[in-house]
């Protein structure tokens, strides 16, 4: 049982013990989304200007724009909550990891091989990744040390080309 836990709430051992599973992959699944937006936003606002999202994107995946809009309405009804004084955030911030993929396989003229490979060679590696994170985000109790291996080797294996390239 994982003990050090504060428990708001008496759940099932098993959810439990996912946390204490799940726990190591939170930073990396962190510096890996971050990353890729980064690189993502770099590589774009090189191409189409540092207002990209407005001049390109909005037309392109009108469905992704809208839903980062609704994001922004939300935020500014609860400023205190998302504002950082560390960094500047830009729309990619907003996106799920599901819309980040769709950005890079909408983009993918631009930013295939300017980052990947190929676009099955990021989907893949991503679909493992998506997967467990899912797993850890909803917290089925039944992700396993396994599966944090398996995303931690995607995560890499992605890690190393966006580093090779950026």
């Amino acid at each position: 049982m994982f003990n050090s836990l504060t428990r708001f709430l008496n759940l099932p051992p098993a959810y439990y013990k996912a946390i204490k599973v799940g726990s190591p992959i939170f930073p990396v699944l962190f510096e890996f989304e971050n990353g890729l937006r980064i690189a993502v936003n770099k590589i774009l606002s090189e191409l189409y200007g540092e207002d990209w999202w407005e001049t390109s994107l909005k037309h392109k995946i009108k469905g992704i724009y809208d839903y980062v809009e609704g994001q922004k309405l939300k935020k500014d009804k609860m400023k205190w909550i998302g504002d950082s004084k560390r960094t500047v955030l830009f729309p990619l911030h907003s996106v799920t990891l599901g819309q980040l993929e769709d950005i890079v396989k909408i983009y993918k003229s631009e930013l295939i091989p300017e980052l990947f490979p190929t676009i099955d060679f990021f989907s893949g590696h991503l679909e493992i990744i998506k997967r467990v994170r899912n797993m850890y985000s909803h917290m089925y109790p039944c992700i396993d040390k396994e599966d944090i291996k398996y995303a931690k080797s995607e995560i890499k294996t992605l890690c190393r080309q966006i580093k090779s390239k950026t």
